[in-house]
């Protein structure tokens, strides 16, 4: 009658411990099984903000039968490695606009939550935005380098607001020879989403977003 009550105090040990160390690698991103466990029942609700590990040229169509696939297979491959405490989240979504869905366009698209309730959260659950509309359309709590989330900057082929930047979007992720629109990590204002178009020889991560 007593083991679960000496299961959870061994894995409250084992979780503060994970917690207070300095120790753990870039890549054991939920210090070990007790912390994954452990963010199943504490990680706060919200839409997770993650960076892919690894940064790509802009003819990111590649990776998929299309381009809306191969932007959710490049985040779904980069989701074992994220950055992020809620370890139980199960839909993923790119932070990259395509001419059939704009990042302004999830809720309606995906289903994604766009309420108070789902706040927007960097890797450890700081809150960047109270709803993923304000993450959009006014200036961020804190900025997305400040939450943990990328400290580069990354794909977006979006404009203002999230919606598609038709002109500059490595002409539908198929070319590295033309330009794509990248947003910046350190960006206070809500201009984050849109801060220039470099050639798309150039690389890049994108943002994922879990929930």
């Amino acid at each position: 009658m007593y083991k679960p009550f000496y299961f959870f105090t061994i894995l409250l040990f084992f979780s503060n411990a994970c917690m207070s160390s300095d120790t753990c690698s870039d890549k054991d991103r939920s210090c070990g099984v007790e912390g994954q466990i452990l963010s199943i029942f504490s990680a706060p609700q919200g839409i997770y903000l993650y960076s892919t590990q690894t940064s790509y040229q802009g003819d990111l169509a590649k990776y998929g039968s299309s381009f809306e696939d191969s932007l959710h297979n490049i985040c779904t491959g980069n989701r074992l490695f994220a950055s992020i405490i809620n370890s139980s989240c199960s839909n993923v979504l790119p932070l990259v606009s395509t001419s059939t869905h704009n990042l302004s366009n999830f809720p309606t698209d995906y289903g994604m939550p766009d309420t108070s309730s789902y706040p927007v959260r960097g890797a450890k659950g700081d809150i960047i935005a109270n709803s993923w509309n304000l993450f959009l359309d006014e200036n961020p709590l804190i900025t997305l380098q400040a939450a943990g989330v990328v400290s580069q900057n990354f794909w977006t082929f979006s404009s203002l607001g999230g919606v598609y930047n038709s002109a500059d979007n490595c002409i539908a992720g198929t070319s590295n020879s033309a330009a794509g629109a990248i947003g910046t990590p350190d960006e206070p204002t809500n201009g984050w989403v849109s801060s220039g178009a470099p050639g798309c020889s150039e690389y890049h991560p994108i943002i994922c977003a879990c929930y």
